[in-house]
């Protein structure tokens, strides 16, 4: 445990699989009490209670952050549950497969309503709680789709992970006056359900590995990492940052 972390409590979007899931893991590992938050209320309560035995702390709160009313409340109930909300953790994310000429109205909305609507609203009601209490750090799962189009034929997801990396350096312009840090991660391909889901519209882990300078794809544990050393009082003065986690992919 390090003594950034013990007792303090972390806000885990999208928490009930893939990178969330895996990173809602390590931080109860590292010491956080955990809200995990997800629309799955199934899978969500699941991974809350393999945190919990596991020896860690962690709870599940349903919430669509597509929805301000929810994520209102779940900010709310993340404090009425633990007394702070010390650090959050947007993750959760939404992929609608379409190039410009052929992406539906439905598939352009449907993503951008998660990926920056929904990253918005996250952000707005955790900054609001972390100015009551005068600290906070956030990160924000962003993608090395917001640096580079990489494929074609996903061109919503692209966008919209852009205006991500964008809400986080102004967030972290905004607030840094108020004590509170925000910075990203930008996974390349990670060894999650969604990554081999993509294997049938992008190509997935096989066409990745081609352009990654690693020649892997990266695991869970690799993201979460990151992500807790920019909560950490290491990072301290970092702050409107994105961290690429991408095996090189954007140095190349």
């Amino acid at each position: 445990m390090n003594d950034d972390f013990e007792g303090r409590v972390v806000l885990v979007t999208g928490g009930s699989t893939g990178i969330g899931q895996g990173a809602a893991e390590a931080f109860a590992v590292a010491g956080l009490r955990v809200m995990i938050a997800a629309r799955d209320a199934a899978r969500g309560e699941a991974a809350a209670a393999a945190i919990r035995d596991a020896g860690g702390e962690a709870r599940f709160h349903r919430a669509d952050i597509t929805d301000a009313d929810d994520v209102r409340t779940l900010v709310e109930a993340t404090v009425d549950a633990y007394g702070s909300l010390d650090f959050a953790f947007n993750n959760a994310g939404a992929a609608h497969g379409g190039g410009i000429a052929d992406l539906t109205e439905e598939a352009f909305d449907a993503t951008f309503a998660v990926n920056s609507r929904g990253l918005w609203l996250c952000l707005k009601y955790e900054i609001a709680q972390m100015r009551r209490q005068g600290h906070g750090a956030i990160v924000n799962n962003t993608s090395v789709h917001g640096f580079r189009a990489v494929f074609p034929n996903v061109a919503a997801y692209i966008a919209s992970k852009h205006a991500a990396v964008a809400l986080t350096r102004v967030a972290a312009m905004e607030e840094a006056a108020h004590g509170i840090r925000v910075n990203g991660v930008a996974p390349g391909p990670i060894d999650t359900a969604m990554l081999a889901e993509s294997e049938r519209t992008v190509g997935g882990a096989t066409a990745w590995k081609a352009l990654i300078p690693a020649g892997r794809v990266g695991r869970v544990d690799e993201v979460a990492g990151v992500a807790l050393w920019l909560f950490s009082s290491a990072a301290s003065y970092v702050n409107g940052q994105v961290v690429a986690v991408d095996g090189g992919f954007l140095a190349s």
